[in-house]
């Protein structure tokens, strides 16, 4: 067995050649941070509903402050993820944590779906791209096709509403237009 030390931090990796040693989380780890996603995804809704409402082709701050928070989001959702993945067998409960899990996941992809389309909306709804957009626009591009991904996962499929469905047949109609017209909207000429 080797051990690491990390010298300025209390951070202890343990490695064994064959064998994979994996840390176990309490139920009660597991919950403080499936609060602090909630704290997070409620924030997220209420910047959906303000990109729906506010976004417009020659302001993109407020949007890449959207993305940014999605972004914050994801990285919690990694860690909550396999905290669940790796929940001590003395916790009971987790089939419950799994579905808060799951549904927190889904409402948030599906905010992050309309704020997305809206915002494709605004940027297709021009000839060109303002200046400096095209990075964001390219981003939102992947953002949303990963975001279709995701909710075809079958362990989504029981928690997507009628709104939801319906919003994912939109953005892949979006996703479709944008794919013809990428040619006149980003320059992929340059080296």
């Amino acid at each position: 067995m080797i051990l690491i030390c990390l010298a300025r931090t209390s951070f202890k990796v343990s490695i064994m050649w064959g064998a994979k040693l994996v840390k176990k989380y309490s139920q009660s780890e597991v919950i403080d941070l499936l609060d602090a996603m909630k704290k997070k995804a409620q924030h997220i809704l209420s910047l959906v509903k303000v990109v729906e409402k506010e976004a417009s082709s020659t302001n993109f701050a407020m949007y890449d402050d959207f993305t940014k928070k999605i972004s914050d989001f994801e990285t919690l959702s990694i860690l909550v993820d396999t905290r669940l993945k790796n929940l001590s067998l003395a916790s009971n409960g987790s089939g419950n944590l799994q579905k808060q899990f799951n549904s927190l996941m889904v409402d948030v992809v599906h905010g992050e779906i309309k704020a997305g389309m809206k915002f494709l909306f605004v940027c297709t709804s021009t000839s060109r791209l303002p200046l400096g957009s095209e990075n964001l626009f390219s981003n939102e591009l992947r953002r949303l096709y990963r975001a279709q991904q995701e909710m075809s996962l079958p362990k989504y499929e029981t928690l997507l509403d009628e709104e939801t469905l319906h919003d994912m047949s939109i953005a892949q109609l979006i996703l479709q237009e944008i794919i013809e017209k990428a040619p006149r909207l980003l320059n992929f000429d340059a080296a």
